[in-house]
């Protein structure tokens, strides 16, 4: 009996040289051997060595519990990120509307992405006590709450707490890492893990068209104010949110064998406390390095996000209206449709041909192109040359984002939820020193503080070098010798 209960655990937890399967019969899903050696769910190929992970994505399947999960994770983010940065493309009208100079716009800016910082540190280890498709419930629910309050703000302080308590559903990023991880092999998880992040970035991209259209909706078709315009527009997006929470907490499942909580009480897997999680994942020193660089790709969209719609809306060479301006700042987050993929893809690639190294040269190389792109991109001041620099720009930096979360679970595979959370804060640390550095340095000069914010992401480009991940290759070491770097802090 013990021994078939540490197969039984060896195969949950993945572990490998087992070549016994065993399957609880409290699982909710089962595989089934269709050939010596070949385990499915359904159409879906698994890895019981893996905890049953899937093989494959298959990207036009909703089938439970692989590809049902993976479409929410994608698509719960989406919806946050939408409602996250909805304000972002109606600041050129609600500046005005609220008496706002561009100092105050900056800190708006910092309140909106500040908050989610605390948030994703708890959520990450949360994730592993009570399952990912809670906490994204529960982040949805909440973002749907405040984005209604939003189109109430009647001041610059009332608009600042609205847009810090939206901030908290960014942590929804975490738990969308967290998620597709749980479900996908290691042999494809970068790309698993780049896709879901990054067509969820894309609704930094899809919000700057859909609030515009909104609005022009309100204006021109049901002849609403200025003022009322930009309120009512809010209206939807909180809708969306609501929906989407519903549905996924009605339909989908935490891990390929079920409902976390459930797997735990039946005793299927082992709890994880989220105080367990956080103490090794925040204690392995790889998650802060990779943190750091973390904070020069997503927190740089992050903070372009919040400022491209007003730059090019302000920009003297640029002479472009509110909805032109959102139009063109949405062209960054559109990117995300494959930028971020790509990084997943160029990142399993390198682990393809030369194990962790290859993923931390793709890794670097994206950084240090994301950095020089973004340099050549603040001395473009008309839009034939700011807009092929701005799309290319913004290619590279979702780029090093999927192949930051190519190395993410490899850090400490035991305490995921910890890794995700230190790595994800990070990308909104970032975003809170970038908006702080264009406030207190760069608000009347934006093309040189691009420039300066270019130079820090080439130079983090070089952190991977110090990045050692235990049993794995690095930067400067081979195969062989790896196994004597360091993991943990």
């Amino acid at each position: 009996m013990a021994e078939a209960t540490d197969t039984m655990k060896a195969i949950e937890i993945g572990e490998e040289n087992k070549d016994e399967v065993v399957q609880h019969d409290a699982a909710k899903y089962k595989a089934i051997e269709t050939e010596p050696g070949v385990w499915k769910m359904g159409p879906m190929p698994v890895d019981p060595q893996q905890g049953f992970k899937a093989k494959e994505i298959q990207l036009f399947s909703v089938a439970r519990p692989h590809m049902r999960a993976f479409h929410f994770a994608w698509l719960s983010f989406f919806v946050a990120f939408t409602c996250w940065f909805a304000f972002a493309p109606l600041m050129p009208v609600v500046r005005p509307a609220l008496g706002m100079n561009l100092k105050q716009v900056f800190a708006v800016n910092i309140a909106s992405v500040a908050s989610t910082i605390t948030t994703r540190f708890i959520v990450g280890p949360l994730c592993d006590k009570v399952g990912p498709k809670r906490c994204q419930t529960f982040l949805l629910a909440w973002i749907t709450v405040f984005v209604l309050l939003g189109s109430s703000v009647t001041t610059v302080w009332g608009l600042g707490l609205v847009r810090f308590m939206i901030g908290f559903g960014g942590a929804t990023f975490v738990v969308t890492q967290f998620w597709s991880s749980q479900m996908f092999c290691a042999e494809i998880v970068g790309v698993a893990n780049a896709t879901t992040a990054g067509w969820g970035n894309l609704g930094g991209g899809v919000t700057q068209m859909l609030m515009v259209g909104v609005y022009s909706f309100m204006l021109n078709v049901a002849k609403v104010g200025k003022n009322d315009g930009w309120r009512l527009s809010f209206i939807v997006p909180a809708t969306v949110a609501g929906i989407v929470a519903l549905a996924m907490w009605c339909v989908s499942d935490d891990s390929p064998r079920g409902d976390l909580n459930s797997l735990y009480a039946a005793g299927v897997m082992q709890r994880k406390t989220a105080k367990d999680s956080m103490k090794v994942g925040f204690s392995n020193i790889n998650s802060w390095l990779l943190g750091v660089q973390y904070a020069t790709c997503f927190g740089v969209e992050l903070h372009v996000n919040n400022i491209a719609a007003t730059y090019f809306a302000i920009g003297e060479g640029f002479h472009v209206g509110v909805i032109d301006a959102g139009l063109i700042a949405s062209l960054f987050g559109w990117m995300n449709l494959f930028a971020r993929s790509s990084g997943g893809f160029f990142s399993d690639y390198g682990n393809k041909i030369a194990g962790m190294r290859g993923r931390m040269w793709a890794h670097t190389i994206c950084l240090f192109l994301e950095g020089l792109l973004l340099i050549i991109f603040s001395r473009m001041n008309t839009l034939p040359g700011a807009i092929p620099c701005l799309v290319v720009f913004s290619f590279f930096v979702q780029a090093a984002e999927g192949t930051s979360f190519g190395i993410v679970p490899y850090i400490e595979p035991t305490a995921l939820g910890g890794v995700c959370a230190v790595v994800g804060a990070w990308g909104n640390i970032g975003a809170v020193a970038w908006g702080m550095l264009f406030l207190f340095g760069f608000s009347g000069n934006l093309p040189n503080g691009f420039a300066t914010l270019g130079c820090i992401i080439i130079a983090s480009a070089f952190v991977t070098f110090l990045i050692k991940i235990k049993g794995c290759s690095h930067m400067t070491g081979t195969l062989e010798n790896a196994n004597a770097s360091y993991g943990k802090a």
